[in-house]
C-alpha cells in the first residue's frame, strides 16, 4: 500500500519522517513524501492510500477513506492536545474519518479519550512521534554540522525562540486570519479562542524584549563565546538582527535544523519551546528563561524543562557552572515520560508495524512523475514565490513565511539524508528515491 506523508515545516519534520519512510520500506511499503503536492497526487485519485494526516482535515480524510484508504493522524504539535478545550474539540471533528490517532504519549491518549466517543477509544494509541526517535546517542552524527562547529565552536550559547505570534513574519492579525480561512482551523475565527491567542501574543511581546536584552548581556558577559539566536521558522529574523546589530559575537541564524545547532551547543536557552525538550533528551545542558511568567499563555510542560532563571545574571551563573545538575535532568525526564512514548519504544517502528497491519491485502500502486508541462507549472510557481518574497509589505512577508517553512530540497539532499540515517541504524533497508516534482519524492524498497 502506498503511504503518503505531506509535510508543513521541513526543518521540523523532514528527517524524522524520512526515518519513518525507511521503517515503512522495511515492511515493503513505498512512501510519497514532501510538500503539499503530495495531496495533489493522492486526494481523490481513486486508489487506496495510507495517509498521514497532521491537520485534522475532515475533507481530505473522508476522501481517502472513500477511496478505500487508511488515515493515520500523526500530529507534529501533539505534546499538549488538551491545553485548550478548543484544541480537543478540533480533534473530535475527525472521530468519524480517522483510522488511527497516533499520540505522542499516554497522557495525550487520556486527554483525547475524555472527549471522543467510547467506540473510537481503541483508535487512539500512544505511539510516540517519529522525529523524536532521532534524539538518541546513535543519531548524534546525523545532527552534527561541521560547518557550524567550524564557525562557532562547541561552546556557543544557543537561544531558541518560539514567538511565532508576537514576531510573526506575516504579522499577528494577518496570520490569525490566514489560519481562520483554513477548513481544519476554523477555531481561529472563534472570538473566545482568538482572545486566548491574543493573550499568548501579548505575553510573547514581553518576552521578545527580554530575550533581546538577554542576548546583549550574554554577549558582554562572555565575549569569547558566540551567542546564537535561532528564531522559530515563522518568526521575522530581522527583528533580532536589527536590535542586536553591532554585537560581533551575536548571530541570528535560521539555516539548518534545530538539532544541528543543539548537537554542538554548550548551553541551550528556551522560554517555552519544544527544542528545550529536544536538548534535554539529547543530553545538552538546558536553561529555561522566564523573566515574565503567565501560565495561561504557556504550554504546560515545556516551561518545566531546564534550570529555571529569571534574569541575565542568573543565566550567566548557570553557564559559568558549566553544566546542568544531573538530578535536575533525571527528574525532568521523569516528568516527560507520560507525554512521550519515544522514551520506551521507537515511534517509527511502532507506526510502521501498525501501517503494515492496516494496509494488509490492499493494493500497492506507485505514482508517476509529473509530465514536462505540469512540472514546469510547479517551477513557475516556485520562481514566482522567490520573486514575490522580495516585495515589501504584507505580500512579501506572507511569501517569505511560506518559503521559510519549506525551502527547495533537492533529490541529492533527500538521498544523502536517507543514507546518513541508514549509517546510524544499519538494519534499515536500502531504498530507491525518485523525485516526482518540486519538493515531492517517492521512496521505495529496493527489492
Amino acid at each position: 500500500m502506498l503511504c503518503a506523508i505531506p509535510l508543513e515545516i521541513a526543518v521540523r519534520e523532514l528527517n524524522g519522517m524520512l526515518y519513518q519512510s525507511l521503517h515503512l520500506a522495511a515492511k515493503g511499503m513505498p512512501t510519497l513524501i514532501g510538500e503539499r503536492m503530495v495531496n495533489e497526487y493522492v486526494v481523490g485519485c481513486g486508489k487506496p492510500v495510507l495517509y498521514f494526516d497532521s491537520d485534522q482535515s475532515v475533507g481530505i480524510n473522508e476522501t481517502i477513506l472513500r477511496d478505500g484508504g487508511v488515515v493515520f493522524n500523526v500530529n507534529p504539535e501533539g505534546m499538549h492536545v488538551a491545553q485548550e478545550q478548543q484544541t480537543l474539540d478540533n480533534f473530535t471533528r475527525i472521530a468519524h474519518c480517522v483510522s488511527l490517532i497516533c499520540t505522542w504519549g499516554e497522557r495525550q491518549v487520556r486527554d483525547l479519550r475524555s472527549v471522543f466517543p467510547e467506540e473510537v477509544h481503541d483508535r487512539i494509541r500512544a505511539t510516540g512521534y517519529p522525529p523524536f526517535d532521532l534524539i538518541q546517542p546513535r543519531f548524534k552524527p546525523l545532527h552534527e554540522n561541521p560547518a557550524i562547529i567550524e564557525e562557532h565552536g562547541r561552546d556557543y550559547v544557543l537561544i531558541n525562540t518560539s514567538f511565532a505570534y508576537a514576531n510573526n513574519i506575516m504579522g499577528f492579525e494577518r496570520y490569525m486570519k490566514m489560519l481562520s480561512r483554513m477548513d481544519e482551523w476554523k477555531i481561529y475565527a472563534d472570538p473566545e479562542y482568538l482572545a486566548i491567542q491574543q493573550g499568548i501574543h501579548d505575553h510573547q511581546k514581553l518576552m521578545l524584549d527580554a530575550v533581546v536584552d538577554l542576548a546583549a548581556k550574554l554577549s558582554g558577559f562572555f565575549p569569547e563565546r558566540h551567542v546564537i539566536i535561532r528564531p522559530h521558522p515563522g518568526e521575522d529574523a530581522s527583528f533580532y538582527s536589527d536590535r542586536l546589530a553591532g554585537l560581533k559575537n551575536v548571530f541570528v541564524e535560521k539555516k539548518g535544523t534545530a538539532r544541528e545547532w543543539i548537537a554542538s551547543a554548550g548551553f541551550v536557552i528556551h522560554h517555552d519551546c519544544t527544542t528545550g525538550m529536544e536538548a534535554l533528551l539529547m543530553g545538552c545542558p538546558v536553561i529555561q528563561y522566564r523573566p515574565h511568567y503567565n501560565k495561561r499563555a504557556m504550554a504546560p510542560i515545556m516551561p518545566s524543562l531546564g534550570v529555571k532563571t529569571t534574569n541575565p545574571d542568573e543565566v550567566a551563573d548557570v553557564i559559568r557552572s558549566g553544566s546542568m545538575p544531573e538530578e535536575t535532568r533525571q527528574a525532568q525526564l521523569e516528568i516527560l515520560a507520560p507525554y512521550l512514548a519515544n522514551s520506551v519504544d521507537s515511534a517509527a517502528q511502532t507506526i510502521a508495524g501498525l501501517a503494515a497491519e492496516y494496509g494488509k491485502d490492499r493494493e500497492t500502486w506507485l505514482p508517476a512523475p509529473l509530465g514536462a508541462w505540469e512540472s514546469a507549472k510547479c517551477w513557475r510557481k516556485y520562481v514566482s514565490k522567490l520573486l514575490r518574497a522580495r516585495q515589501p509589505g504584507k505580500n512579501g512577508r506572507k511569501v517569505r513565511y511560506a518559503l521559510n517553512k519549506f525551502p527547495r530540497i533537492s533529490l541529492e539532499e533527500i538521498s544523502r539524508l536517507l543514507e546518513r540515517l541508514r549509517r546510524c541504524e544499519p538494519g534499515l533497508p536500502e531504498v530507491a528515491v525518485k523525485q516526482l516534482c518540486l519538493n515531492t519524492f517517492l521512496i521505495t524498497p529496493r527489492d
